[in-house]
């Protein structure tokens, strides 16, 4: 059989949504001896149809050495590296490509778009004009140009006049902290806006120090344009951004017809509060702003700091939701727009609000909720409130979940039967196959995450962060796959990013994956834990972490108890033992409030007006009959978990 057929099987079986067989093809077929240049290229196809893009990414790169000129791998492979954000390896690709063919229109616009997005303008012009040399088309040639000088001498759509005289609020030195601190990005590099008047040319000139309050304060009072890169070093951001947009073309149309260019105002204003709405209705806590220029965006600051792939997986999610929502002469992007920083490359810039455009004039400013400016912008800084990580997990799962097909309608019923509400339409629900507290209930799972420290890493990671990488769910499914294939499906489910292919129907067959197979595949998590059991009573046995499940007693392994998972979910044995678990870790967070609200008393009782202003709302002690109570009036969009229970 050879690799072509190979691939054949391979495809078919991973879309009948066979895993084991399709990773027993792919072991088989992925050692760099077996494929030819040929077969590297068509195995790494048959990966992206089936998302596995960094197996792609590695066979395109096995390939490359014995194809340096093969035009479609060099087109995938500069694709992956752009999504990957590792653009200087992307446009070094391009680059090469555009030299094997530069005439062929495709390649060209695929070059042209990175050099713009990238603001290399000056090699922009220089490709266009050898292409047009090689028989690219005049037109296409300069419908970019003309692109390219929209992009640097835009016209403004604003309403009001330059602002640049008008007063600003002065701001304090916690201003300018608080400021620094929420909109941190890059630690070791900021942005300024830099404007030429006698050629109307604007871009960005990075400047490879932090920003620190003294550069905000600068920002603030017009001295200069700050933009920041919202990767940090570590790979993670502190906040993300939603930026509408109007469209070049529109932008072209308008400055020749007032009229539509009223009509864009209009709809920039009432497109804006419609996203706005949504936004809020999802509870995220937006600060909206009018970027100062023809725009809109959407701030959301973070509690914690969070992965860029995690936020970039987000912003798709984000995208997919909203783009209905805005019309053909508008546009809607999401930063961090990288998944990640590769090399030297920053990504790409989002402009500070409250500046000023340097070529316009305008002053970024804060919008309420009905799109008008606020007052005092400073205040709305002091009372932003942060998304909590969970929070952002949670909305994940919200809109994947939106993906999902709505549930069948209900058939019509009966005069009769809707007059009976003494019995019941439909069955109620069934239990879900596994809960969190499974893990305390299940005997077998229980022991392998308590004598296995790599596997208790993985859970906690998945409580921790929502997210497993492929090897580490290839670890977990080929472990605890072989014995109980719900626990693996509720901790892949709550992954921000999973393969709905790579959940289990039944128990996995054959062997579980060695311990140090393990070790190759995670070596950075078998680093920072303990790996090193020995399993001296299995001398005979290679080692696995299921060998733990030897040292369990007897009776808690009896495979006269054994259920199939629909009985599980309905034994009622289980659903006691999952109710015992729960009931337990709700007492203690009840003890854990009782004492929290004693402690919020005391502290009130103390204050002079027995309340307190907070960020998240005003708490106040209150006498009604004679009995004291807390009272919790939550700011706007501050999380609520119930505004009626009042202790």
């Amino acid at each position: 059989m050879d690799a072509q057929e190979i691939l054949n099987q391979l495809r078919q079986r991973w879309q009948q949504g066979d895993q084991q067989a399709a990773e027993e093809l792919a072991q088989w077929l992925h050692p760099a001896n077996k494929l030819t240049p040929r077969d590297h290229l068509a195995w790494g196809q048959a990966c992206e149809e089936m998302g596995q893009l960094g197996l792609a990414l590695h066979e395109y790169q096995q390939a490359l050495p014995q194809n340096p000129d093969h035009p479609e791998l060099l087109d995938r492979l500069a694709t992956l590296y752009t999504e990957r954000g590792d653009v200087d390896r992307a446009l070094s690709l391009r680059h090469r490509l555009f030299l094997l063919r530069p005439g062929d229109p495709q390649v060209v616009e695929a070059y042209a778009q990175l050099l713009f997005e990238e603001g290399a303008f000056p090699r922009l012009e220089e490709v266009l004009r050898l292409a047009q040399a090689d028989g690219y088309p005049h037109s296409r040639a300069q419908a970019w140009l003309n692109r390219l000088r929209q992009h640097q001498h835009p016209e403004d759509l604003g309403p009001l006049p330059p602002k640049k005289d008008d007063p600003f609020p002065q701001p304090t030195d916690a201003d300018c902290v608080r400021m620094a601190t929420l909109f941190a990005g890059r630690e070791d590099v900021h942005a300024r806006q830099w404007h030429r008047p006698q050629d109307h040319k604007t871009g960005y000139t990075p400047v490879h120090e932090p920003l620190t309050p003294a550069v905000i304060r600068q920002h603030l009072l017009g001295a200069y344009t700050v933009g920041v890169y919202p990767i940090r070093l570590d790979h993670t951001a502190m906040w993300f951004v939603l930026d509408l947009d109007i469209t070049r073309p529109a932008l072209e149309h308008a400055r020749h017809d007032p009229h539509f260019a009223n009509q864009l105002r209009e709809q920039m204003h009432r497109t804006s509060l419609e996203i706005l709405e949504q936004l809020h209705q999802w509870k995220l806590p937006v600060v909206f702003e009018n970027s100062g220029y023809k725009g809109r965006h959407y701030w959301v600051f973070l509690a914690q700091p969070v992965e860029a792939k995690v936020l970039h997986h987000l912003g798709r999610l984000l995208l997919a939701r909203l783009t209905p929502l805005v019309p053909k002469d508008f546009s809607l992007e999401f930063f961090p727009k990288q998944a990640q920083r590769s090399g030297k490359g920053l990504g790409n810039l989002v402009k500070l609000p409250l500046g000023i455009h340097q070529r316009t004039g305008y002053r970024s400013v804060f919008l309420d909720s009905s799109g008008h400016p606020v007052k005092d912008p400073y205040e709305v800084l002091r009372r932003v409130r942060l998304l909590e990580r969970q929070e952002l997990y949670q909305l994940i799962d919200q809109l994947k979940g939106l993906a999902e097909p709505s549930p069948m309608p209900q058939p019509e019923q009966s005069e009769a039967e809707e007059q009976d509400t003494a019995l019941p339409l439909w069955p109620p629900d069934l239990p879900p196959p596994w809960t969190e507290a499974d893990f305390e209930t299940d005997p077998q799972i229980r022991h392998l995450l308590t004598h296995c420290p790599v596997l208790a890493e993985l859970k906690n990671q998945v409580d921790q962060f929502r997210q497993l990488s492929h090897d580490e769910q290839v670890v977990l499914i080929h472990t605890l796959g072989h014995i109980q294939p719900q626990a693996v499906n509720y901790l892949l489910h709550r992954c921000v990013e999973f393969s709905p292919s790579q959940l289990l129907k039944s128990p996995l067959k054959g062997n579980p994956i060695s311990c140090p197979k393990i070790r190759r595949r995670i070596g950075h998590i078998t680093r920072r834990v303990p790996c090193n059991c020995r399993f001296d009573f299995a001398p005979d046995h290679y080692p696995t972490p299921l060998l733990h499940l030897k040292t369990l007693p007897p009776q808690n392994t009896s495979q006269e108890t054994t259920h199939t998972p629909q009985d599980q979910v309905q034994d009622l044995e289980t659903l006691l033992r999952r109710f015992t678990v729960l009931d337990h870790k709700r007492r203690e967070i009840n003890q854990q409030w009782e004492q929290l609200h004693e402690a919020i008393c005391a502290r009130l009782q103390a204050l002079p007006q027995r309340c307190y202003e907070s960020p998240i709302g005003r708490f106040q002690l209150v006498t009604k009959d004679g009995v004291e109570t807390l009272e919790w009036e939550p700011a706007q969009n501050s999380p609520s978990s119930n505004p009626e229970r009042q202790p």
